[in-house]
């Protein structure tokens, strides 16, 4: 009978993974040096301090099959332009787009897809999961209730990324990428970045979750980053009142 009980008490954790879902809601908030709004036009430098000073927002949901990770509440903002406009030239200023994040994780096959957005169109990514070099101490914080333990890793930079997870929560799953780290992640921490749970829900159903449309364009990290330098390029064209329009993109190199 002993041996019996102690089977029962191993597997309860296992049937309430495959039977409930959870959502989490997090909230981002970064930090940019001066050097990186050196880079900015300086007419244009305090709006985007103001704009890059708010908050970002993601909902992680996950159904033990798989978990989606996506930005929430996502929102266009203008910054007038600075430049004197005349009756040929029309200073139109700068539509600041937030980055759209979209990354699907299917744990049976350990295969993870991504979208990205260029200049409104949609492309998809598909990676294996990633192994990062993780280090264990033997710090511990309470949040929002849950104990959590502490684990960081270096990045190229040598900046530290510490994350806060809890093994209160039986999921293992986390914002962005992360999928490796033996807890469900509340909090995220780097120079630059902070990442932080701010609501956590559970369900006794297994939640549906957005898929990947069936005409969605697949190309390669290799093709993806080709994109991305070719939408820098300035481009122009004439509207059908004869009407020339240009736009050209400014290169801004992320802190470290």
């Amino acid at each position: 009978m002993k041996h019996i009980l102690l089977l029962i008490l191993f597997m309860s954790p296992f049937i309430l993974v495959a039977q409930k879902s959870i959502k989490i809601t997090y909230e981002q908030k970064s930090m940019y040096s001066d050097a990186f709004f050196n880079q900015i036009p300086e007419g244009s430098r305090e709006s985007f301090r103001t704009i890059l000073a708010k908050p970002s927002y993601f909902e992680l949901i996950n159904n033990g099959d798989y978990s989606l990770f996506k930005s929430i509440n996502l929102k266009e903002e203008a910054v007038p332009s600075t430049e004197i406009s005349t009756k040929t030239v029309i200073h139109q200023g700068t539509i600041f787009t937030p980055l759209k994040v979209f990354i699907l994780k299917d744990f049976s096959s350990g295969i993870s897809t991504e979208c990205a957005v260029i200049k409104e169109k949609e492309y998809y990514v598909q990676k294996s999961f990633s192994k990062e070099a993780l280090f264990n101490d033997n710090k511990s914080k309470v949040i929002d209730g849950y104990m959590c333990k502490s684990a960081y890793a270096l990045n190229t930079a040598n900046d530290t990324i510490r994350y806060w997870y809890t093994q209160d929560i039986p999921v293992i799953d986390g914002p962005f990428s992360m999928h490796d780290i033996p807890g469900l992640i509340l909090s995220v921490e780097s120079k630059n970045r902070i990442v932080y749970a701010t609501k956590i829900e559970f369900f006794d159903k297994k939640l549906v979750l957005e898929t990947i449309p069936k005409n969605a364009e697949f190309i390669t990290k290799e093709e993806l980053v080709i994109k991305r330098v070719d939408a820098l390029k300035a481009e122009s064209y004439t509207d059908e009142f004869g009407a020339k329009h240009e736009t050209h993109s400014i290169h801004i190199k992320a802190d470290n």
